[in-house]
């Protein structure tokens, strides 16, 4: 086999291999107007009753030119429009045999392409200045960073009941230490019992708070203001009184410091917000039967 023969091989091969896949997409992605233009009038060829469009017939020969180093040739359009039918036919038994129906791969690859073109029909791109703006005063705590926390705390386990008697007159006698001004951490020290791991002595974000009071004590520390301390609070174990040492609430940057990521939270959230009508348009327009004992 010489080299020309060897690289047409290959170049079938690699063109064949995604067919189905892509050409499902395709059919899926096409509007109706798309699919009347492949009338017999443009097409190259037609394969029982679907034209292959010129269109088409170009840009697969213009994808197969960008890879080669040769002189294109009359046998390389030859086999461009060869792997076209081929492509149009193997498509044709893929719905034939039902893999749009069965085959949850191609399902997905097809659902996503859906996706694809309602994205891309929506034009998400076209934003003016005063919509990024407004959009940026109305979501400034989306692009702020977390808050952060320094807290202090004296843990008390629990007893053995609810009201066992020398646990009730712990949790007072630190009360009146700290209703005394005590110093919180030596009242720590003396009232208190050892609880590991110990809070670090540095401001931590919310997330890594929670790793050492869990998520129920870490947002009655946030909502707590800075210098303040608590009055016993219910842990997994037992009490805790905590002192904010610090609450550094995260403040957003300013508008022309995060133009970017403005620009992408709100062409997300277009994108949300058409994908979501054209799927409410669909349900609509569908005939939808749920069996008795569906989830509703």
């Amino acid at each position: 086999m010489n080299g020309d023969e060897l690289y047409e091989k290959r170049v079938r091969r690699g063109l064949a291999a995604a067919a189905v896949l892509g050409l499902l997409i395709a059919l899926v992605a096409a509007t109706p107007a798309d699919r009347a233009r492949l009338n017999e009038a443009g097409a190259i060829a037609k394969v029982n009753e679907r034209h292959i469009d010129r269109t088409e017939f170009a840009s697969a020969y213009q994808a197969l030119l960008s890879d080669k180093t040769k002189a294109p040739t009359q046998g390389d359009k030859k086999l461009v429009l060869a792997r076209l039918i081929e492509e149009e036919l193997l498509v044709q038994r893929g719905l034939e045999i039902g893999l749009l129906d069965g085959d949850a791969a191609v399902r997905k690859a097809v659902a996503m392409a859906g996706i694809e073109f309602v994205l891309a029909q929506e034009g998400s791109d076209a934003m003016s200045e005063n919509r990024l703006r407004a959009f940026y005063n109305k979501n400034k705590q989306r692009f702020a960073p977390a808050s952060r926390l320094q807290v202090a705390q004296i843990f008390v386990p629990y007893g053995d009941s609810p009201d066992d008697a020398a646990v009730i007159k712990r949790l007072d006698e630190i009360r009146n230490a700290l209703r005394r001004g005590d110093d919180f951490i030596a009242t720590a020290d003396a009232l208190g019992t050892e609880i590991l791991p110990p809070l670090p002595r540095v401001m931590l974000t919310p997330n890594k708070m929670t790793d050492y009071l869990g998520p129920d004590l870490t947002a009655a520390a946030a909502r707590l203001p800075q210098g303040s301390i608590s009055d016993a609070l219910a842990g997994a174990t037992g009490w805790h009184f905590l002192k904010i040492t610090r609450n550094q609430p995260g403040a957003a940057p300013a508008f022309d410091d995060i133009r970017g990521q403005i620009i992408d939270a709100l062409r997300r959230e277009n994108d949300d917000t058409a994908l979501r009508d054209y799927l409410d348009w669909l349900h609509q327009r569908a005939d939808i039967v749920l069996a008795p004992d569906a989830p509703r």
